[in-house]
């Protein structure tokens, strides 16, 4: 059931230049690197592994939110390791990729899910493909351009909230432009060390909220590592800001392959995603084969069913997908206890009796309830193709049934 949301963690962006390729010519003018794309990702991927903390700052307006973990990488092979050390609420919080294989351990619930992954999965372009971009678009004095940021590890480049008015759709941000030129922008130090400085901002018509994106990576001189990735806008009025800087470095170190397997605790629960979760063609065929009811919402004008997804563990989930003619998706959930959302964050809105969150994302509008000790419903519109007040209508619809 590959249409249900995953909790992948966002542990970095990597991108790697041409050793000494960067600089400015003797009249000061900016010299475009001569590595082609190729070479940069030779040089990528000659990087043995690399262990370090990851220290990610959130900014919007007077919000501001920190993170930390310990993470281990082998960028060529893509394996990650993530140890949540911040916030307190994830601390001890576990996510593991070997190329085959995703663990994702919450401490605090005593749960571990697990299912097959592959390297890359998703819709977000690979590391090797981005850097040729990146590379011809700066060669070429902004005539070609790159498509997105990449996903490296197990998540995307960071995401963007988005406030719209009620009646206003809510709107993916950076996921949602098409193309990007790439410039240099000089050297700058950063813990100590030189970097080179590439800049992604969007080109051609683009979101209003995203008009004004800078993307920022400041690459190790050296070892043409990331050690710093920025990503600002702004939002209603407000500059949003995302600043993921590595720490403590240690390249190259010598990482044991277990570092990139994971036991699970013996007290833990175990839920294997592959074996757990099944989709269905009709509701129908899902009721037959699960002891809830099904979400039975009101959906807007256009919408018709696609298809449900069941995924059974320690909480069981139903989820009932809906798409327009236009390829637009909205899915209302139904877990069979409150789980944690991720977030604290959002709008307070009524449905019937019952306090809800509305939380927007780049990608996505939300609206999350509780019946008391009961059941927990979610109503989502993926790529925020309908409006807060819309999707409020969808949950009100539900309830607590």
């Amino acid at each position: 059931m590959s249409a249900l949301p995953r909790s992948l963690v966002a542990v970095a962006l990597l991108l790697v230049v041409g050793a000494g390729c960067l600089g400015l010519v003797d009249d000061g003018e900016q010299a475009t690197p001569t590595v082609d794309g190729e070479a940069a990702v030779e040089a990528y991927e000659s990087i043995d592994g690399v262990h370090a903390v990851v220290e990610t700052t959130i900014t919007h307006g007077n919000s501001t939110e920190h993170r930390e973990s310990a993470v281990w990488l082998r960028p060529a092979s893509g394996a990650v390791r993530e140890e949540v050390r911040e916030p307190d609420a994830r601390r001890g919080n576990v996510v593991v990729a070997n190329g085959s294989q995703l663990w994702v351990y919450n401490e605090s619930r005593g749960v571990v899910r697990t299912q097959s992954y592959e390297r890359g999965q998703g819709d977000a372009i690979r590391m090797d493909t981005f850097l040729r971009q990146v590379f011809d678009a700066v060669a070429a004095s902004d005539n070609e351009t790159v498509q997105s940021p990449p996903t490296v590890g197990m998540g995307p480049a960071p995401s963007v909230p988005v406030e719209d008015e009620p009646d206003a759709a809510v709107r993916n941000a950076t996921t949602r432009v098409e193309n990007y030129t790439a410039s240099y922008e000089g050297t700058e130090t950063v813990a100590g060390r030189e970097t080179h400085v590439v800049e992604l901002a969007p080109r051609g018509d683009v979101a209003r909220v995203a008009s004004d994106a800078r993307i920022r990576y400041y690459l190790d001189s050296e070892r043409y590592f990331p050690t710093k990735v920025t990503q600002s806008m702004t939002v209603n009025g407000k500059e949003f800001r995302v600043v993921s800087e590595y720490t403590n470095v240690d390249f190259d170190p010598d990482i044991p392959d277990s570092r990139f397997r994971f036991a699970p605790p013996e007290d833990a629960s175990v839920v294997d995603l592959d074996e757990s979760q099944e989709t269905f063609e009709t509701r129908a065929a899902a009721a037959a084969n699960v002891s809830t009811t099904l979400p039975e919402p009101d959906v807007p004008d256009g919408y018709e069913p696609s298809q449900v997804g069941v995924l059974r563990g320690e909480v069981t989930t139903v989820t009932v997908f809906y798409r327009n003619d236009a390829g637009d998706v909205l899915y209302v959930s139904k877990h069979s206890e409150p789980r944690s959302t991720g977030s604290a964050e959002g709008d307070t809105v009524e449905i019937g009796d019952t306090e809800g969150r509305y939380v927007a994302t780049d990608s996505l509008g939300s609206v999350v309830w509780s019946c008391g000790d009961g059941p927990q419903y979610a109503g989502v519109s993926v790529e925020g193709s309908l409006s807060r007040s819309e999707l409020v209508a969808v949950a009100r619809s539900v309830g607590c049934e």
